[in-house]
């Protein structure tokens, strides 16, 4: 892996966008302390393997709301760029915006799920727990210098768990104690087992006893079912002639019930046929005493006129208008002989006031009483032709209300004979349905007769049956109740045998799991720590010589010797005696601690980051050291051979040694970074 650039923004005292290049060779972040040149760290694994044992908060800037690192790392010849967020939510901090861009694109991740993306890109086979530290990054890459004094200071056992980690061969004591688990489960297993089979021999016992007495009951249980199957075969029999009995006894019964019915049935007709003679008497005694006087004359009743009712009508409108218009013209020669006889009073003409003469108007007086006349026997004439007409037309209607009351009797005369014929062919009808009738009502009489014989039959059957039922019962129950016991014999037979095959299943099992125990106590743990501690004293030897190698480079003291154990342990030695770490100087200390820090980086790229990194970073390397010892760094750079190291410190006189040298200033609590 090639580190190209970190991009910061509202982390810890970054608070504006900041970019950062890191080129190939050796590059120093070189500024006062609390500058922010470890912030550039914190930032790189952040944006890596996230928060890790870290809390959001520490690295969001106190007054930002958001803040984010965009990194920009190369691998194998590919790029990548991996960005991850903060936003501070009510009281915590949390990531968002999480992505991977490579050369398949952009992937959207979230937190845990982009530093399992890294550690697939990286090549590193560590779990991908987002709560946790990577080791091999811790180790091999980068790891505050602090943190490794603690790694020397540690207890034994927990230094080596780390080593362990580090060096991923964690597995082996991890094999171990999951053998040690597995052995002291399966002994649990097989004391359980024991215990569960103590008693088979019992059990067998008990098969034993319920086999015999399932023999038993199976040969006491034949002989009630031969009785049980002869009683319910002459049950059947019987059953059989009880419906036999039965079914004639319905048939007799059904005889019985059509008596009456059939009697009701012959009254009825009986009653029907008397009923219809004698309406038929009283209707040829209406035809005698109501029709037949009546039609002679209503038959010789003759038509006064050819002429219609219309006819006479029409002519009776037209004489009363002749009579009219004669009676109005009477009444104007009235009004003209008044006129007349007024002027022959007066001689004076009512009109012109002129006097006429008498004799003119005498002769015209005559005139029209002559007129008058003619018009009264007119009159007369009409009036004798009027009382013609509407006697003639009384006489019409008189004619046709006989004709109509003629053809209502001779309707009635048809309707009353028609009845008498249907009534006398209903009456032959029911004289044949009365005689059908009887003859049925004998017949049936005849069939019912035999009914009480049935019942006395069907009573002594019925009697038998109910003694074969109890007889059954009987049998029932006391085959039931032996079948009970064989069911229950059965079962336990059987839930014994289950019993049996289960427990022997268990032994089984349990030598079985004895055979598994015996191998992973006597076999499979003392290879696995015999494997372990040969890998660890391999390591151990090549750790030891690696310590040596760069204490050495950084420290020109040969009365000053170093070592590890076989807890990996540091010894240091002065003069051949013994010496504790907390004796030593400050860059004696540092010396010490670096030249682990860098034997453990070597020996971790060796196992497990594939034969060693392209990078790395030291922080701080240099705490307590003096001018002399800050010169050696220049031989542990050279020494390294590392293509991009990149060194954080105070001491300006690392620039002499570094390719590229950036200043971190803090100014007004913001971190700025500027190239030297």
């Amino acid at each position: 892996m090639i580190l190209k650039s970190v991009t910061l923004e509202g982390i810890r005292s970054y608070r504006e966008s900041t970019q950062i290049s890191l080129p190939t060779g050796t590059t120093l972040f070189e500024g006062d302390i609390a500058s922010g040149k470890s912030t550039i760290l914190f930032a790189i694994e952040f944006a890596l393997f996230g928060l890790g044992s870290l809390k959001g908060a520490f690295l969001l800037n106190d007054q930002s709301g958001e803040g984010s690192v965009s990194l920009l790392f190369a691998v194998e010849g590919k790029e990548y760029e991996v960005h991850r967020g903060l936003q501070r939510k009510g009281r915590g901090v949390q990531q968002l915006d999480c992505y991977l861009k490579g050369p398949e694109g952009k992937e959207a991740l979230s937190a845990t799920e982009l530093r399992e993306r890294v550690l697939q890109v990286l090549k590193f086979n560590e779990p991908p727990n987002p709560r946790a530290q990577s080791v091999i990054y811790r180790y091999a890459i980068f790891t505050p210098q602090e943190e490794m004094k603690e790694v020397i200071l540690k207890d034994a056992d927990e230094r080596l768990q780390t080593l362990r980690r580090a060096f991923g061969i964690e597995q082996y004591k991890t094999a171990i104690q999951n053998a040690s688990t597995a052995a002291s489960v399966i002994r649990g297993r097989i004391d359980f087992l024991r215990g569960a089979t103590e008693d088979v021999e019992d059990v067998r016992s008990r098969i034993a006893k319920e086999a015999l007495n399932v023999d038993l009951l199976t040969a006491k249980i034949k002989p009630l079912q031969a009785r049980e199957e002869e009683l319910a075969s002459n049950r059947t029999k019987k059953k059989a002639d009880l419906k036999d009995l039965e079914e004639a006894r319905q048939r007799v019964r059904a005889a019985g019930d059509k008596v009456p019915l059939i009697k009701r049935s012959l009254d009825e007709r009986i009653e029907q046929r008397n009923k219809l003679a004698h309406e038929n008497l009283k209707l040829q005694k209406k035809i005698e005493e109501e029709i037949d006087p009546e039609l002679p004359r209503l038959r010789s009743e003759k038509r006064p006129t050819g002429k219609s009712k219309d006819e006479l009508k029409k002519g009776l409108r037209e004489v009363r208008a002749e009579k009219e218009e004669a009676e109005k013209l009477r009444s104007r020669l009235e009004e003209r002989i008044e006129n007349f006889d007024s002027i022959l009073k007066t001689n004076v003409c009512p009109v012109c006031e002129r006097t006429v003469e008498h004799s003119d108007f005498a002769a015209k007086s005559q005139h029209l009483e002559s007129e008058r006349a003619l018009q009264e026997r007119e009159i007369e004439t009409k009036n004798r032709a009027i009382g013609e007409l509407e006697k003639l037309a009384d006489a019409l209607e008189a004619y046709e209300s006989a004709q109509k009351e003629l053809r209502t009797l001779s309707d009635q005369l048809q309707d009353l004979r028609e009845r008498i014929e249907e009534n006398e062919e209903e009456v032959g009808r029911l004289e044949q349905g009365i005689s059908d009738l009887r003859k049925q009502l004998e017949s049936a009489q005849a069939e019912a007769r035999p009914i009480q014989v049935l019942a006395i039959q069907i009573g002594e059957l019925e009697m038998e049956i109910a003694d074969l039922e109890e007889g059954l019962k009987r049998i029932g129950n006391e085959k039931a109740r032996v079948g009970e016991q064989l069911r229950g014999s059965t079962e336990s037979r059987e839930r014994l045998e289950e019993d049996l095959k289960r427990k022997e299943e268990q032994l089984r099992i349990k030598e079985q799991l004895s055979e598994h125990t015996m191998w992973i106590t006597d076999y499979m743990t003392p290879t696995i720590m015999n494997i372990e501690k040969q890998v660890f004293t391999s390591l151990n030897q090549r750790f030891n010589e690696q310590f040596r190698k760069w204490f050495l480079v950084l420290m020109e003291d040969p009365d000053l010797q170093v070592r590890v154990d076989e807890e990996f342990t540091p010894v240091i030695e002065r003069e051949g005696y013994d010496q504790e770490f907390f004796g030593l100087s400050g860059g004696e200390k540092t010396s010490v601690a670096l030249a682990y820090r860098l034997a453990l980086n070597t020996m971790v790229q060796e196992v497990a980051a594939g034969g060693g990194s392209n990078v790395l970073i030291l922080d701080e390397p240099t705490d307590g050291f003096s001018k002399e010892q800050l010169s050696k760094v220049r031989d542990v750079l050279s020494e390294l051979n590392c293509p991009q190291v990149i060194l954080v410190s105070h001491e300006r006189e690392l620039e002499a040694f570094a390719d590229h040298v950036f200043r971190v200033e803090k100014v007004d609590g913001t971190s700025r970074v500027s190239s030297s």
